[in-house]
């Protein structure tokens, strides 16, 4: 298993990171308690910190936290370390390392979404703006109910925990992620525990592989879906993994080749040694998660995780262009070990692909009936997290009538059917501007760019599966992909010295 805390990264401190009395990304002098009250708030925050990398750590474990009770204990997990988080601040007397008004725009975009969802299950609005479906249902039993923009209470509740539970996790990585040490040690954390599930799923595949940990397994018994039930919804997360494993071995090639100095010889000699070294740790790491990957045979899962790669290829080779031997070097390291996963392991996934393509005819027409009710609710939405009730009134013969379909395979369809179009655009929105600061440090920031990279790449590979599949709507990889975003986004503005607390 890899060291946890690699050497020769880009803008990796030489020795401890030292506090620093510079401005931090919240503006203004940051304020430091001295002495005694110095190491409480350091002993404190690497509590936290800890504790956020187990939760993440526990979430892929009961089939990647898609369970009620799941839900319940993430909220209370991820909510309580906030409070924690908060409370230590005021105690010692800090500010925040990063002040909500630098994010103005998405703190605002998901602050209305959280009322919006509030503002669907409330009774008190206008009948006029409530869903027919209330009105039809009381005078079926005779008596009036308590009607809403929501078809389901129940559901948009459920949904409005997730959501929050989601949002809690990417405030505690934005802050906790300011320090350039903690977004590195969270980047390979999500890498650790990739390969961690990896392999227990390719153990489980070829020696029990009717069961998942002590449940019997009843779907995709063909496939590795290591702790998951869903081997489209594993593929996503194990994609996660793959590009936080593949950016820290890229992160030291760099490292290696800048500190080599110009020489063609010394460079190759650096890199060889990082290959046989601290590298060839995370390359083994990388080739695991890949294996695993192949062999979930999810066509989406894994065309939405190589699309993820090209981009933290070409992210790494433009902003190192000036270390060409070192991206060259990386890029090579890179495709032997994910080359040598589908060569070997690539037989049932090229079958899938050959025989059935990559795209499905109930699903395409899925989509066009959940498109038709948007255009039935286009302001409103009809609550969201309520696909499954709204699904079955538009459901025609265009698909097989035997089945469920509790998901509509579209994150982004499902999101303006439940929300309506102009919430959900501010969302998405919102998620843009996220990821663009994270591409625009990956790009221009010289120190502290292995989180933005990462988190660039792990939102190419969700916002992409999100159109074929429902992986986002799966805590264990929603959680990651929010932690991993908090932390690239901390990352996103400059500081003299990196702080750390």
């Amino acid at each position: 298993m890899p060291q946890f805390e690699p050497s020769g990264v880009v803008g990796a401190p030489k020795g401890k990171d030292a506090p620093s009395s510079s401005a931090s990304a919240g503006g203004g002098a940051q304020q430091r308690p001295g002495g005694l009250a110095a190491k409480y708030a350091a002993a404190i925050d690497g509590g936290v910190f800890f504790a956020f990398i187990a939760l993440l750590a526990w979430a892929p474990l009961w089939f990647g936290s898609n369970r009620p009770l799941a839900w319940g204990v993430n909220a209370i997990g991820f909510g309580g370390l906030a409070v924690c988080y908060e409370l230590a601040l005021l105690a010692t007397r800090r500010r925040h390392p990063v002040a909500l008004r630098r994010l103005w725009f998405p703190v605002l975009a998901f602050a209305f979404v959280f009322v919006w969802s509030l503002f669907q299950i409330s009774p008190m609005i206008p009948k006029g703006y409530q869903h027919l479906i209330w009105q039809m249902a009381g005078e079926a039993l005779a008596r009036e109910l308590p009607g809403s923009i929501s078809v389901d209470h129940d559901d948009t509740i459920v949904s409005l925990l997730r959501f929050a539970t989601c949002g809690f996790a990417f405030y505690l990585a934005l802050q906790l992620g300011r320090s350039s040490r903690r977004a590195r040690r969270l980047t390979q954390a999500v890498a650790v525990i990739g390969a961690f599930y990896a392999t227990y799923g390719i153990i489980a595949f070829f020696v029990f592989p009717r069961s998942i940990l002590w449940f019997d397994k009843l779907y995709y018994l063909d496939s590795v879906t290591s702790t998951f039930i869903n081997r489209n919804s594993y593929a996503t997360y194990a994609g996660i993994g793959l590009v936080c494993s593949l950016t820290i071995v890229l992160h030291l090639y760099l490292g290696g080749a800048a500190l080599a100095g110009g020489a063609v010889g010394r460079k190759i000699a650096s890199l060889v040694s990082i290959t046989v070294g601290q590298g060839g740790a995370w390359i083994a790491c990388a080739f695991i998660i890949g294996v695993a990957l192949v062999l979930t045979g999810s066509r989406g899962g894994v065309l939405a995780s190589v699309s993820g790669l090209f981009a933290l290829l070409i992210l790494s080779g433009v902003r190192g262009r000036r270390h060409a031997v070192a991206t060259g070097f990386g890029s090579l390291a890179i495709g032997l070990a994910i080359g040598g996963a589908f060569f070997n392991y690539g037989d049932f996934l090229a079958d899938r692909l050959a025989t059935q393509g990559l795209a499905s005819d109930d699903r395409l027409a899925v989509y066009g009936l959940t498109w038709n009710s948007i255009g039935d609710a286009p302001l409103l939405g009809f609550g969201d997290g309520t696909f499954e009730k709204v699904f079955p009134l538009y459901r025609d013969k265009t698909i097989d009538m035997a089945g469920l379909w509790d998901k509509a395979h579209n994150s982004y369809l499902e999101a303006l059917q439940g929300l309506g179009v102009p919430v959900a655009s501010i969302l998405l929105i919102a998620i843009a501007v996220l990821f663009g600061r994270c591409v625009h440090a990956a790009l221009t920031r010289r120190n502290s760019t292995l989180a933005p990279l990462a988190a660039s790449a792990a939102t190419v590979i969700v916002s992409l599966h999100a159109l074929v599949d429902f992986s986002l709507q799966i805590e264990a990889v929603a959680l990651t992909w929010a932690a991993l975003l908090g932390a690239g986004t901390a990352q996103s503005w400059r500081s003299k010295v990196a702080t750390d607390r």
